[in-house]
């Protein structure tokens, strides 16, 4: 039996979640690495075309969807695949992370004829990767979704978990559901182009997730 991350380079940093290499992590994956990755490994009927619905905002959109098309297009050719990549931008911030997105996002997946073996691809920091990971749950009852974080308090916080939510007029986070994706891709790359403020965030919640497993080790023990 081949085991899900057999395709995978093996220089990349592999992070076992349950039981599965979910986690990879290294330099370029976004080019490099994913697109490959989600049709030989991601990719539940290897014997079927699939769609791949890629959400993003539009800041980051303009970035990196360009160089994603070309990648993915360029897998298929190389595996021989006529899988379809479909994308779709909202805009930037926490407001974006409501009912009306949401609504707006499950219509388009029905218009693109999104189905059951579809992969959604959350490309984004925390709002992208909280709402399409709730997006993903409750599509067609639950599709499988990958998580791309761009921030480094997503890569350490929100993409990891399978924790997913959307806010409401009464509060944040208060809609959501638990949710694990099936692959999450740290690529360090993004870390290069993100503002102090951005960082000295993400470094807080590390300290915070060290905090917690040193004490959890220290009470098992």
């Amino acid at each position: 039996m081949t085991h899900p991350s057999d395709n995978v380079p093996t220089s990349l940093t592999k992070v076992p979640i349950l039981g599965s290499d979910s986690i990879l992590v290294d330099h370029d994956l976004w080019i490099n690495v994913v697109a490959k990755d989600l049709i030989q490994n991601v990719k539940v009927d290897k014997s079927s075309d699939a769609k791949f619905a890629l959400i993003t905002d539009t800041n980051i959109g303009r970035l990196y969807i360009p160089q994603f098309v070309q990648s993915f297009e360029k897998a298929t050719k190389e595996l021989g695949t006529h899988d379809i990549l479909v994308t779709f931008e909202i805009p930037p911030g926490e407001s974006s992370k409501s009912r009306d997105t949401v609504g707006a996002i499950h219509d388009w997946m029905a218009k693109e004829r999104c189905t059951k073996d579809t992969i959604m691809i959350a490309l984004g920091g925390g709002v992208v990767g909280d709402m399409i990971g709730f997006v993903a749950s409750s599509y067609m009852r639950g599709v499988n979704v990958v998580q791309v974080p761009t921030t480094l308090l997503s890569m350490v916080d929100s993409s990891v978990g399978g924790k997913t939510a959307i806010d409401t007029p009464y509060g944040k986070n208060l809609v959501g559901a638990f949710w694990q994706p099936k692959r999450i891709y740290i690529d360090l790359k993004f870390l290069e182009t993100l503002p102090k403020r951005e960082v000295i965030n993400g470094m807080a919640e590390v300290i915070k997730v060290r905090s917690c497993l040193k004490r959890s080790t220290q009470l098992l023990t």
